[in-house]
């Protein structure tokens, strides 16, 4: 047999709380977003520190430009000759090659050439290698290799810069290339390989070691691995110890509510059973009525009954006389035993109709949801607390045709029974209680309005609260009203309410006349 599963307010507790076994798919679901956030400041990290080299190799690329700039700007510059710089090969100038008065041999050095030069000198101190290429050089050295003539071909396309990071003889090296545009001063060298001015004749890349670049992302991600371990052991242990909290209180509430369900059924049955002792009492008055006359016309019907056995007797054994039939007065007789034997017909139907009011009233046999003659259930609803109704209240029935409404026939008239009972009390002394019933393409309502003492609006916030009444100490638990609005919920219907001091008050029920079916057998 399985455990019972402790429930809050006739709900389960869920599991998620009630199992420590599905925590762990909280931790799991934690885990994942701990290591999703941990892999995006990680690629976050390495894109902020390719990001800074790269614009590193773009100052680079702008001061190598701004220098050619200037030295094409006159025309190229003249340095000494010295065995590693000397005269450019590729170089056709008149005059590439000057002597100083005192004998000084220089060589011009044009834009290209200081380039490579530059190159040279920052890959000896700082690893960076800049390098000329384009698809159609002078010297075969500025030969572009296989990324570099992708990125030329896309500057001819009008792509403005091409970055990547790829693996070279030196290592992984980060690549960053621009395109170089002719200018009116680069025409001197280039116009012979038909340039004009504005066109791509090729581009400068700048080449730096990626390690040091992984170094830092390195770096920044043992931090961030930390960081996240930390955060999520706190959160994770953190989590733990409120579900833990969270479960035992769970518990002790669903102990409480049991403790609070168990003391709010002995109300409830206090209250059915005061209401069924009220309603027997005054069944009972109501039977003993015509009981009473029945057993006192039994007891006229048993002397006549003798005294005509005994005349009998006599006339069988021939002691009758005349005397004897003139004591029995047969017409009177003959009248007061149809008048006994009428009254106690009467009075036996009274008591079969009260019984059967009352079966109809509680419907016992007949608990499920079915298609109800709602006027009938309310006639005999009548009937059963007639004696608590007739010393204080005259009855208006104000019944119109209703087709049959899907319910809980014993239920409904629960809720009629007390909102009768309820009327009833308002009344200080003699008064009028009015029963009327309608419907619309919808609803059914059934209407229990009295003469009473009327409501406060402060009083009518309330009436429906469990506990709440305005009786005195004793003389009720205030459960009749709760009650019914939760019977007349579950029907999915509502009860409205208009009061008004001095006046009386009106309770509508109103019930769907398309709700739940019918139960089937």
């Amino acid at each position: 047999m399985e455990a019972s599963i402790p429930t809050v307010a006739g709900r389960a507790i869920p599991w998620m709380v009630r199992g420590r076994r599905w925590w762990l798919v909280l931790l799991l679901i934690w885990a994942m977003l701990i290591g999703f956030s941990l892999q995006s400041h990680i690629d976050e990290a390495s894109e902020k520190a390719t990001a800074v080299a790269t614009e590193g190799a773009r100052n680079m690329f702008r001061m190598v430009l701004l220098t050619r700039n200037w030295n094409a700007s006159h025309g190229g510059v003249y340095v000494p000759v010295t065995p590693t710089t000397q005269p450019n090969p590729y170089l056709e100038h008149p005059r590439r090659d000057v002597t100083t008065s005192d004998g000084t041999a220089l060589t011009m050095i044009n834009p290209a050439y200081m380039t490579r030069l530059i190159g040279e000198t920052a890959e000896v101190a700082s690893g960076a290698v800049f390098r000329l290429s384009s698809l159609r050089p002078i010297r075969p050295g500025n030969e572009p290799d296989e990324w570099e003539r992708q990125a030329l071909l896309s500057f001819e396309q009008g792509v403005k810069e091409v970055t990547g990071v790829e693996r070279g003889p030196q290592g992984v090296m980060l690549r960053y290339m621009a395109p170089l545009q002719v200018k009116k001063s680069c025409m001197a060298c280039h116009a012979k390989q038909g340039y004009q001015v504005g066109d791509i004749r090729g581009g400068l890349s700048v080449s730096q070691r990626y390690e040091p670049i992984e170094e830092v992302v390195q770096e920044g991600t043992r931090t961030t691995l930390i960081n996240h371990a930390i955060e999520f052991v706190i959160v994770a242990l953190a989590g733990w110890l409120l579900l833990e909290m969270l479960r035992r209180r769970w518990f002790e509430l669903a102990g409480k509510v049991e403790e609070l369900e168990a003391s709010h059924r002995q109300l409830l049955q206090s209250e059915k059973m005061a209401s069924i002792g009220q309603l027997a009492a005054g069944v009972a008055h109501e039977i003993n009525n015509p009981v009473g006359f029945v057993n006192s016309n039994l007891g006229s019907l048993k002397n006549y009954s003798q005294q005509m056995i005994a005349l009998l007797e006599r006339c069988r054994s021939g002691q009758a006389s005349e005397a004897d039939f003139v004591a029995i007065e047969f017409d009177y007789l003959k009248e007061d035993l149809t008048a006994l034997l009428n009254e106690s017909r009467e009075g036996l139907e009274r008591v079969k109709k009260i019984v059967v009011d009352l079966k109809n009233f509680s419907r016992v046999d007949e608990s499920a949801w079915q298609e109800a003659d709602l006027n009938g259930g309310i006639e005999s609803t009548l009937n059963v607390a007639w004696n608590e109704l007739k010393y204080k209240a005259d009855v208006i029935r104000e019944f119109g045709e209703l087709p049959p409404v899907p319910c809980v026939v014993a239920q409904i008239n629960q809720v009629v029974m007390n909102l009768l009972v309820n009327a009833v009390h308002a009344i200080e002394t003699h008064g009028t209680i009015t029963v009327r019933t309608g419907h619309d393409d919808a609803w059914a309502w059934i209407e229990v309005a009295d003469s009473g003492k009327g409501m406060t609006p402060a009083v009518m916030q309330r009436i429906f609260e469990p506990f709440y009444t305005t009786k005195p100490v004793g003389k009720g638990t205030g459960l009749g009203l709760s009650l019914s609005y939760d019977i007349v919920k579950k029907h999915e219907g509502r009860i409205e309410v208009s009061s008004e001091v001095g006046v009386g008050s009106t309770f509508r029920i109103i019930l769907p006349l398309h709700g739940r079916k019918a139960d089937t057998q």
